[in-house]
């Protein structure tokens, strides 16, 4: 924490669904001196990719979603591009669609825009030409996200954070988790932080996640991402081909492997599979180790931490194996 200037970080680890370790260090409000505990929540970022994924997973089992249909048939305010885009591609960030334009990093990644619906969020991307054809190559989209959550909503019905609710959260006993809305009250929410040239800390800048709900709009707890992995492992989300469909790495068109299942990253042998999560005044990291249904989540409440978190949750899983 001292290294990476962390105002808090809160663990967690499970193993076979229990919980061996939870705990949290430093303050939640460094104004305030409020002292993070296990139940304080964070921005999870893009670790809110692996909730829509299971939720897709979830419709695609009990055939309410096709994953090889053309996304249209679910999301009919995208238009057609030059080829089909589905909800596996898309998943597997192969669907072509792009990322946050960093040279417009003030208007899309710190967007106050207030969206009322996903397919108003669409408007920020979808006239836009794509990256790559659809399947040649992997480029990781967030957007494609928010793509899938449009889908999820009209082939389910229901609006995306119901689905959520029903079809991940309730089962999953994840009780701290919510979309991120800033004028709501969230009990132990904490405050974000981004760090000065000096290394000194700054209140994070207000944004409006309603652009990205589905791919980096949730707040949750450490505890609550081990109890989403531990339901993955005991089987009490999606069927057995389900996981192994989404766990295993994916290829391009020409055969490339790549680095992502569906909805995760995969290790090359498949027994790690992760991801990682960065958002406006938080960070957070989910690491699940198959062959030891061993589950690790660190969350910390300052922007752009990433370059150490898989080899913590590396080490937190060693030293939890029997």
């Amino acid at each position: 924490m001292e290294r990476d200037r962390l105002p808090s970080l809160s663990i967690a680890v499970s193993r076979e669904g229990k919980v061996l370790f939870t705990e949290a260090y430093g303050f939640a409000d460094v104004e305030n001196r409020v002292v993070a505990t296990p139940q304080s929540v964070y921005r999870i970022g893009s670790i809110t990719k692996t909730l829509t994924a299971v939720s897709i997973m979830v419709l695609a089992q009990n055939g309410t979603l096709d994953l090889d249909a053309p996304i249209q048939k679910y999301c009919p305010a995208f238009p057609e591009k030059e080829l089909p885009i589905t909800a596996r591609l898309l998943l597997a960030h192969q669907g072509g669609v792009r990322d946050y334009d960093y040279q417009r990093f003030k208007k899309e990644f710190l967007s106050t825009t207030r969206y009322e619906s996903l397919s108003d969020a669409l408007s920020v991307f979808k006239n836009d030409p794509l990256v790559a054809l659809p399947g040649a190559e992997t480029h990781y989209s967030s957007f494609g996200y928010v793509l899938l959550g449009c889908a999820l909503e009209g082939a389910s019905g229901s609006p995306y954070d119901e689905v959520l609710k029903r079809r991940v959260l309730d089962p999953a006993g994840m009780t701290q988790t919510t979309l991120d809305y800033a004028e709501r009250i969230v009990p132990y929410r904490v405050n974000g932080y981004g760090t000065a040239a000096d290394r000194s800390w700054t209140n994070a800048v207000c944004v409006d996640l309603s652009d990205r709900f589905p791919a980096g709009g949730l707040l949750s707890t450490p505890r609550d991402l081990v109890a989403f992995g531990s339901a993955l492992l005991g089987g009490r989300l999606v069927n057995p081909a389900a996981l192994q469909t989404m766990w295993e790495a994916q290829h391009t068109a020409k055969g490339k492997v790549t680095p992502y299942g569906l909805g995760w990253r995969v290790s090359e042998d498949s027994n790690e599979v992760f991801h990682g999560g960065t958002s406006v005044g938080g960070s957070a990291y989910l690491y699940i180790r198959r062959d030891r249904k061993l589950v690790v989540a660190l969350a910390t409440n300052v922007e752009f931490w990433t370059e150490p978190r898989h080899e913590l949750a590396r080490r937190l899983a060693d030293a939890f194996v029997p």
